[in-house]
C-alpha cells in the first residue's frame, strides 16, 4: 500500500512538473511571437508610411532596416545578460519597452523621429527572445533541445508572419497608428501572461560572474572558429531572406502584380510553411546526418528564390515563398542544437543571443544593400545578388561544416571562471 501510494504521489508530481514546464513554454511562445513580431510590424506598410509622414517610398524602407539592426545589434546586451538575470525580469523589461514605443508612435509627425521610436523598439524587443530563448536552452533536457528549439524558432516565424499580416490589413481597413495600438494591446496580454505563469526553474542557477565577465565570456565564444563558421551561415541566409522579404513588397504592389497591403498580408500568410519546415527539420536531425540536411535546405532556398523570382502568376510566386520559407527556417532547429553543443550551459543565453544577433545583422545590412542595388538593377539585381549569397552558403556547408557537427557536443566551450 505504502509502495502504490508513493508511486501515486510521484505520478502526481511528474504530471504537475510536465504541466508546468508545458505552461512555461506557451507562455514563452506566446512572448516570442509578439516580442519579434514587433521589429517587421512596419514591412508591409512602406506606402503608409511613406504617405504619413511625406518622404519617399523607398526612404520608408529605413523605419523596418533600422529597428532590425538595433533588435540584431541588442542581441550581444541582453544575450550575456540572459546569462546572468532572471528570465521573468528580461522579459517584461523587454515588453514594457515595446509597448511604451508603440504607443509613442501613434502621436509623432516628424519621420525622424518615428525613427528613433522604431529604433527603440528594436533594442527593447531583443530583451524578451534573448531572455526566452535562455530559458529554454537551460530548461530542455539535450534529447530534447532540437524539438524545443524548434518550437521557439517556430514561435519567431509565426511571429514575423502574424506581425506583418495583421498590421498591413488593419492598415487597410483603418489606418497603420489604429494597428499599432491594437498590437501594443498583444503585447501587454503577453506581458500579464509572463508576470502570473512563467516558472523559473529552481535547479538552474543564475549566472553569479561579475558582468564584466560575461561580456568578456561573450567575446571569448565570439573568437572560436567554429562559432564564427556557424554565425556566418546564418548572417548570410538572412542577408538574403529578409533582404528578398523586404523588396518583394515593392516588387509585388508594382505590375504586374499591383497586390494592396490586405492582399500582401494574405499572400504573406502563406509563410506559416515555416513552421512546418521548423518541426520537420527539428524530427529529421534526431535520425540524419546534420550536415546532409543542412546542404539540403541551403539548396532548396537557392531553388526558393528563383520560383518567387520567375514567377509568371501570383500562384507561382505564393508557392515559392511557402517553399522559401520552409528552407529558411528549417535551417535554423539544425545551427541551433549545434551551436547549443559548443558551448556549456552558463554560456548557453549567449550563443543563442549571438547566433540570434547575426541572423539579424544580415538582415538588416543586406535590407539596405539590396536598396542601393535596387536604385540601379531593380529586381533582377536584387535576385541575382542573395542567389550569389546563398551559392556561398552552399560552398561553406560543403567544405567546414562536416568535421563540426560531429564533434560538436565533445568539446563545448567553457564559459570564462
Amino acid at each position: 500500500m505504502e509502495i502504490g501510494a508513493i508511486m501515486h504521489a510521484n505520478n502526481i508530481l511528474k504530471n504537475t512538473m510536465l504541466d508546468s514546464e508545458l505552461s512555461s513554454l506557451m507562455i514563452s511562445v506566446i512572448g516570442v511571437v509578439l516580442s519579434v513580431g514587433s521589429v517587421y510590424i512596419t514591412q508591409l506598410i512602406f506606402q503608409e508610411i511613406s504617405a504619413s509622414f511625406h518622404v519617399d517610398v523607398l526612404d520608408a524602407r529605413y523605419s523596418f532596416s533600422v529597428s532590425c539592426f538595433i533588435y540584431a545589434i541588442s542581441f550581444f546586451i541582453f544575450g550575456p545578460l540572459s546569462d546572468r538575470v532572471s528570465a521573468k525580469s528580461l522579459s517584461l523589461f523587454g515588453c514594457a519597452g515595446v509597448i511604451i514605443c508603440l504607443f509613442i508612435c501613434l502621436y509623432i509627425t516628424r519621420y525622424n523621429i518615428f525613427l528613433l521610436a522604431m529604433a527603440l523598439l528594436g533594442f527593447f524587443a531583443a530583451a524578451v527572445p534573448a531572455a526566452l530563448f535562455s530559458y529554454t536552452a537551460k530548461n530542455t533536457e539535450a534529447y530534447k533541445l532540437p524539438r524545443a528549439m524548434g518550437l521557439m524558432i517556430s514561435a519567431s516565424i509565426v511571429g514575423i508572419i502574424f506581425s506583418r499580416s495583421i498590421i498591413g490589413i488593419l492598415s487597410d481597413h483603418f489606418s497603420w497608428r489604429m494597428a499599432f495600438s491594437m498590437y501594443a494591446a498583444l503585447v501587454i496580454v503577453s506581458m500579464l501572461l509572463i508576470i502570473i505563469g512563467l516558472k523559473e526553474n529552481v535547479t538552474v542557477r543564475h549566472n553569479h560572474k561579475k558582468l564584466s565577465d560575461v561580456y568578456i565570456n561573450a567575446i571569448k565564444i565570439l573568437m572560436d572558429r567554429k562559432i564564427v563558421l556557424f554565425l556566418s551561415l546564418g548572417f548570410l541566409l538572412f542577408f538574403s531572406y529578409l533582404g528578398l522579404s523586404s523588396f518583394l513588397t515593392y516588387y509585388l504592389k508594382g505590375a504586374p502584380f499591383n497586390l494592396s497591403s490586405t492582399a500582401l498580408g494574405w499572400l504573406n500568410f502563406v509563410g506559416i510553411s515555416a513552421v512546418g519546415g521548423a518541426f520537420i527539420s527539428a524530427r529529421l536531425a534526431m535520425s540524419i546526418d546534420k550536415r546532409k540536411i543542412l546542404i539540403t535546405f541551403l539548396c532548396g532556398v537557392s531553388v526558393s528564390i528563383l520560383v518567387i523570382a520567375f514567377g509568371s502568376n501570383i500562384y507561382i510566386v505564393a508557392f515559392g515563398i511557402f517553399s522559401f520559407f520552409i528552407f529558411v527556417f528549417g535551417i535554423q532547429p539544425i545551427i541551433m542544437s549545434i551551436i547549443n553543443q559548443l558551448v556549456d550551459i552558463s554560456s548557453k543565453g549567449t550563443i543563442s543571443s549571438l547566433y540570434l544577433l547575426s541572423c539579424l545583422a544580415g538582415g538588416s545590412f543586406g535590407t539596405y544593400i539590396l536598396g542601393l542595388v535596387w536604385s540601379s538593377m531593380h529586381w533582377l539585381g536584387v535576385v541575382l545578388i542573395c542567389v550569389s549569397v546563398s551559392v556561398i552558403n552552399i560552398v561553406l556547408a560543403i567544405n567546414y561544416i562536416g568535421k563540426y557537427t560531429a564533434s560538436s557536443a565533445i568539446n563545448p566551450i567553457r564559459g570564462s571562471k
